[in-house]
């Protein structure tokens, strides 16, 4: 085989694999507790997120059936896959969670999480 028949086979292999390296690199939400889409009695006392790989978040806000965005506080603040959003008081009707992050190779990534929260039943006279 010609040199430059081995360049273009090798050439032609890095450009199939290249988007395979790069999607790698960025990483999801692989769970989430409660669940994503979960309708909920009431606000959860914690939130829990899992990402497939190790990511920095950098922001984590809560936007209400009014649109109102509220920032929640997480932790760990480092690099992890697994973070807590402690006492988000998600307020009766659909929430999103929206959070924003840095994957390992420094790309911002970003997700969302959608919850609803039953309205509280008036209790009777």
């Amino acid at each position: 085989m010609s040199t430059t028949r081995i360049c273009a086979v090798l050439l032609l292999l890095l450009m199939t694999a290249a988007p395979t390296f790069q999607a790698a690199a960025h990483t999801t939400v692989a769970s989430s507790t409660p669940p994503s889409g979960s309708t909920l009695e009431q606000s959860p006392p914690v939130i829990e997120l899992k990402f497939h790989g190790a990511i920095n978040l950098t922001s984590v806000v809560v936007i209400d059936a009014a649109k109102a965005e509220r920032k929640i506080d997480f932790t760990p603040h480092a690099s992890a896959t697994v973070f807590q959003l402690p006492n988000p008081q998600l307020a009766a009707g659909k929430s999103e969670v929206k959070w924003t992050g840095l994957s390992k190779d420094g790309h911002v990534v970003t997700g969302s999480l959608a919850f609803e929260v039953k309205p509280k039943e008036p209790k009777a006279p």
